[in-house]
């Protein structure tokens, strides 16, 4: 029996209901998962300023230029790259981070020569290569026709 083009508009009434709207909203959900994979390992002690960090981390699309971002305050680099003092170094920053700080890559933050604190050791929590690369594999599962 032939299905009228009635019957056949109501069968594939809800074909793309679950797709989503642009590639800029794919990335965007994706990113939001990368970003709760990465406070996921963010298991520091309770009450803590990293744990005020892991709440305010968030991921950005701007759809007008296709770039994400990652959004977290300053101090929250700082815990994760370290700070070099008298006791302590921290490591140097990947590409992306030193271009938003205006920095070479490499640069390591430091406290200044008349501060005596012993510097913070990194925590590496936040690995942008591997936020791209899961962002991306996300978005190619969820992509999948």
């Amino acid at each position: 029996m032939a299905l009228t083009p009635e019957q056949i508009a109501a069968e594939i009434n809800d074909i793309g209901k679950d797709l989503p709207l642009s590639l800029a909203v794919a990335i965007q959900a994706a990113a939001d998962i990368a970003i709760e994979v990465i406070k996921g390992r963010m298991n520091f002690v309770q009450n803590t300023p990293i744990v005020g960090v892991r709440d305010s981390i968030q991921a950005m699309m701007d759809e007008s230029t296709m770039t994400l971002g990652i959004s977290m305050p300053a101090h929250g680099y700082f815990q994760n790259f370290g700070v070099t003092g008298k006791e302590r170094n921290g490591t140097g920053l990947d590409s992306a981070t030193a271009a938003a700080f205006g920095v070479a890559e490499g640069y390591t933050f430091q406290f200044g020569s008349e501060n005596n604190h012993p510097g913070l050791f990194p925590k590496e929590f936040l690995d942008l290569d591997n936020f791209l690369d899961q962002v991306t594999i996300y978005v190619n599962e969820n992509l999948e026709l």
